[in-house]
C-alpha cells in the first residue's frame, strides 16, 4: 500500500508511518507527496500553553481525530510529547478505519517495560503503572499482564551496580544464512577469514580486560553470540574462550550460543564446558524439517535432538531453546507440535520469537506465504501457555519493527535460570564491553538519562584491520 503523509513536521513522518504499519504491515511511504491510496493530513496550531493537533484520513478511507496537549518548557520533553501526540492521533484514525485494536495498542517502541518502570519511578504501584499504560496507549489486558509479570520477576533479581560490567564476544559467522536473518554475519565458506578474525578478537579481548582492570570495574556476566559461535572449529572456539578466561573466572553467568544444531559436536561442547560456560543455547526454531529447508537452516529435527542429548551427556545443566512463531508455511497446529516437542526435551529456558520481516533479509519477498497476525498471535499465546505449564516465568521482552501481528519476543525461564545478561541488554540497565565485528559497547548513565555507545565496524575484514581503533573507541 502507498501511504501519503502530509505534515508540517516531516521529522515525525516516519514515526507516524510506524503506527500505520501496525495496521497495514509494510507500506510505501510518501512524505508531503500525493498519490497514496491512503492520505493522512496533519495540521496543528498553538494557543497559549497548549498544542492542538488534527489528523485526517482521505482517499479510499475517511476518518479524523483531534487532541490538545500542554506545551513543555524542556525541549527534549516537548519533542517526546509532540511525537507521541501525533502517533496517537494517527492511531485513533487507523482504529476508525480498520475497526481493529492491536494487542500493543499505539505502542511501536521496542521496550514497553520501560513504561511500567517510569510509572514506578513516579511512586505508582505496579497495578497503577499498568493502568496508566493502558489508558495512555490502549494496550490490551493480556499484554499488560505479561508486562506486569516480567517486571515482577526482574525487580526480584539482582540489579546491576554502577561498577558492574558485562562482556559480549561476537562471532559474526554462520554455516548458511537463514532467510529471516537481518544480523551481521558472513558464511563460513572455506574458513579463510576465521583464523585472522580470532587473532583480532584475542587482541581486542585482551585490551578490554585491561580496561576493566584499569577502571576498577566488576565483571558480572559473559555472553558469546553471533552469528553462530559454534561455526568456529573447536580449536579456534577454545582460543577465544581462553582469551576471555580471566573475565569468565570472576562471574557466575557464562552463556555461549551454540545455536545451530548442525554446528554442535562433542569437541565444541567440550571446549565450551571446559571454559566454564553455565548456559548454552540450542536453537531449532521449529521441529518441522520442511520449514527448516524453506528458511535456509540446513539442519534437521533429528540433529537438534542429538545435539541436545549430547549437551546433557557432557554436563550442561542450563540449555535455552529458541522458537519462532509465524514461520512461512506453518499454522497453529504445527507450532503446537513444536512446543510439545521442545517441552519433552525440558530446556531450562525458552525464547519465543515472533517472525520479524526486515528489508535486509530474504524473507521480506515472501509475504504471501506468511501466517497472518491473528494466527501468529495465537502461536505466541500458545508459547506462553506451554512455558507456564512447565513452571517457567517470562523475564524479558522486546519488540521489533515489522513483526508479524505487531507482537513481541519473550524469554521464559524456570525460577533461578533467568539470564541476567539478557535482562541488562534488553532493558539497557547494564554496562557492556562488546568485542568483535559489529559489536556495540554501552555505558549506561541513568543519573544523566543517557546511554553512550561505541560501535565496532561491521565489515569483518575492515574490523580485522582496525582493531586498535576499536580498542580506542572503548577507551574514549
Amino acid at each position: 500500500m502507498i501511504v501519503s503523509i502530509f505534515t508540517p513536521t516531516p521529522q515525525f513522518a516516519n514515526d507516524m508511518a510506524d503506527v500505520v504499519r501496525v495496521f497495514f504491515g509494510n507500506i510505501d511511504l510518501r512524505i508531503n507527496e500525493s498519490g497514496g491510496e491512503l492520505a493522512l493530513t496533519h495540521t496543528e496550531s498553538v494557543a497559549g500553553d497548549a498544542r492542538q493537533c488534527r489528523i485526517e484520513a482521505s482517499g479510499a478511507y475517511a476518518a479524523q481525530a483531534e487532541s490538545v496537549r500542554p506545551l513543555y518548557a524542556d525541549a527534549l520533553e516537548e519533542k517526546r510529547i509532540h511525537k507521541r501526540q501525533l502517533k496517537q492521533g494517527v492511531y485513533a484514525v487507523m482504529k476508525q478505519i480498520t475497526g481493529r485494536t492491536p494487542p500493543w495498542g499505539s505502542l511501536t517502541g521496542i521496550r514497553p517495560t520501560r513504561l511500567l518502570y517510569a510509572g514506578l519511578s513516579q511512586g505508582l504501584t505496579l497495578d497503577e503503572a499498568a493502568r496508566q499504560v493502558q489508558e495512555q496507549f490502549d494496550v490490551q489486558s493480556e499484554k499488560l499482564s505479561l508486562l506486569r509479570e516480567i517486571v515482577s520477576v526482574q525487580t526480584a533479581l539482582p540489579q546491576p551496580g554502577s561498577r558492574d560490567i558485562d562482556l559480549y564476544v561476537g562471532i559474526p559467522f554462520c554455516v548458511s544464512r537463514c532467510a529471516y536473518c537481518s544480523f551481521l554475519s558472513g558464511e563460513v565458506g572455506k574458513g579463510r577469514q576465521l583464523p585472522p578474525y580470532v587473532d583480532a578478537l584475542e587482541q581486542e579481548i585482551a585490551a578490554a580486560l585491561a580496561l576493566i582492570a584499569e577502571k576498577g570495574l566488576r565483571p558480572r556476566a559473559f555472553y558469546m553470540g553471533g552469528g553462530t559461535p559454534t561455526s568456529l572449529p573447536a580449536p579456534l572456539l577454545a582460543r577465544v574462550l581462553r582469551a576471555a578466561r580471566p573475565f569468565i573466572e570472576q562471574v557466575s553467568e557464562v552463556t555461549v550460543e551454540a545455536g545451530r544444531p548442525d554446528t554442535i559436536d562433542q569437541d565444541r561442547l567440550l571446549a565450551i564446558r571446559d571454559a566454564g560456560a553455565t548456559r548454552i543455547s540450542i536453537n531449532p526454531q521449529t521441529m518441522h524439517d520442511e520449514t527448516l529447508r524453506r528458511i535456509g537452516r540446513n539442519h534437521t529435527t533429528a540433529q537438534t535432538e542429538a545435539a541436545y542429548a549430547l549437551a546433557r551427556k557432557i554436563g550442561f545443566h542450563h540449555i535455552n531453546m529458541d522458537l519462532i512463531a509465524g514461520l512461512p508455511g506453518e499454522d497453529l497446529a504445527m507450532f503446537r507440535q513444536t512446543l510439545a516437542w521442545s517441552r519433552a526435551m525440558a530446556p531450562e529456558s525458552l525464547t519465543v520469537h515472533t517472525l520479524s520481516i526486515k528489508r535486509s533479509s530474504l524473507l521480506h519477498l515472501w509475504e504471501a506465504a506468511l501466517p497472518d497476525g491473528e494466527m501468529t498471535g495465537a502461536m505466541v499465546d500458545a508459547g506462553r501457555e506451554s512455558a507456564h505449564e512447565r513452571g517457567m516465568r517470562p523475564y524479558y521482552l522486546y519488540r521489533q519493527k515489522y513483526m508479524a501481528g505487531n507482537l513481541e519476543n519473550v524469554g521464559y525461564a524456570l525460577p533461578g535460570h533467568e539470564c541476567l545478561y539478557n535482562i541488562g541488554m534488553m532493558e539497557e540497565t547494564a554496562h557492556v564491553l562488546a568485542v568483535g565485528a559489529g559489536a556495540i559497547s554501552k555505558r549506561v548513565q541513568p543519573e544523566k538519562g543517557r546511554i553512550q555507545r561505541a560501535p565496532n565496524v561491521s565489515d569483518i575484514e575492515n574490523y580485522i584491520a582496525r582493531v586498535p581503533e576499536m580498542i580506542d573507541r572503548k577507551r574514549q
